[in-house]
């Protein structure tokens, strides 16, 4: 019985019987009636209580009615137990929660961000070529990046015997919840004589064929390469571009986000004069952690400065009111930005 009630923690009758605020950290207390003797079960529903109520209390003291889901605990930066007691089958932990305000301001936008759920499949190259995971990586980051969720493709694969059989493809779609359907179908271009671009050392033309669940379909083609030398390595960006280019135009010209949907920007975080790389990596780490990046990578270092690419839901300018109240592990004396760029100055004052 109990074990039942713990997988659904957020409906238990626990009581939180007290608090006390330390501006973003507070001390609270979670309750739990322990059944059958699940101490170690009750603990954690005692705990769980305790952690879920100080994201409670943070809303109702900012007089906000929000429905707290287990999504919201990525929101606690760190918390301590105080106490903790057994009494009368009832165990008692007190805790101390030390939580992200600012990243809770923003909950909802981070957490409610707008996604459509796609399914994919791909054919036509093989692991000789181009290793799966690769492959795969490839596709699954184009669609991720343009706000496409690929949570139901295991589920969707699971369904299919033959990739190369569309009706198997096609059924297989209509019995999973996705909005899209992409299929891929690679060929890469065997004679150089038959390229493009005679620069390349590759080409693949990439049909994709999109389909929905109202049965209606669309195919459009591209052709991409590289001029690297090493195989792999050539095929692969030329799948990136591809899968990059045809998701792209699905999202803008089919499957298009809602206008009020908060949509993921590209650009550039430049940290100059920290003179410690490690300060420069836990600061990315702290907006990442945070949700106010969703992903970065580095794509220029020197002694001075270190240039990220990131992508975010915040512009620069947003982004950087968001850093000026935030506690990163040390504040920024200069802010500048633009449509394009952010820059944190480390430099003394």
């Amino acid at each position: 019985m109990f074990s039942k009630l713990f997988k659904i923690i957020i409906c238990l009758i626990f009581i939180i019987t007290s608090y006390e605020s330390y501006a973003s950290t507070v001390t609270i207390t979670g309750k739990a009636t322990v059944s059958k003797n699940r101490l170690r079960d009750a603990y954690y529903a005692a705990l769980n209580s305790a952690l879920y109520g100080s994201i409670r209390w943070y809303y109702k003291e900012n007089n906000q009615d929000v429905k707290v889901t287990s999504e919201y605990l990525k929101f606690i930066k760190s918390y301590t137990i105080v106490e903790q007691t057994l009494v009368d089958k009832t165990i008692t932990v007190k805790v101390r929660v030390d939580l992200d305000d600012t990243a809770l301001q923003d909950a909802q936008l981070l957490l409610n961000q707008y996604t459509d759920s796609a399914v994919f499949v791909y054919r036509g190259i093989n692991a000789n070529t181009l290793p799966d995971n690769q492959l795969r990586s490839a596709i699954t980051s184009a669609l991720l990046s343009m706000q496409f969720s690929t949570s139901n493709e295991g589920n969707f694969l699971g369904k299919i015997k033959d990739i190369k059989d569309n009706t198997q493809i096609e059924k297989a779609f209509k019995n999973v919840d996705s909005n899209v359907l992409i299929i891929f179908d690679f060929e890469p271009v065997l004679s150089k004589d038959d390229f493009k671009d005679g620069g390349n050392e590759c080409e693949i033309i990439t049909t994709v064929s999109i389909h929905d669940k109202k049965g209606e379909n669309k195919t459009i083609q591209i052709t991409t390469g590289s001029d690297n030398a090493n195989q792999s390595y050539c095929y692969n960006t030329a799948v990136k571009q591809a899968a990059t280019d045809t998701i792209a135009y699905v999202r803008e010209n089919i499957v298009k986000l809602p206008e009020t949907a908060a949509r993921l920007q590209k650009y550039e975080i430049k940290v100059v004069n920290a003179n410690n790389f490690v300060l420069t990596k836990n600061i990315m780490d702290t907006l990442l952690k945070r949700g106010l990046v969703k992903s970065s990578k580095t794509i220029s270092y020197n002694q001075k400065s270190v240039v990220f690419e990131v992508e975010s839901y915040f512009s620069p300018e947003e982004l950087s009111s968001k850093v000026s109240n935030s506690q990163l592990p040390k504040q920024p004396t200069r802010m500048d930005f633009g449509k394009k760029e952010l820059v944190l100055d480390f430099a003394a004052e």
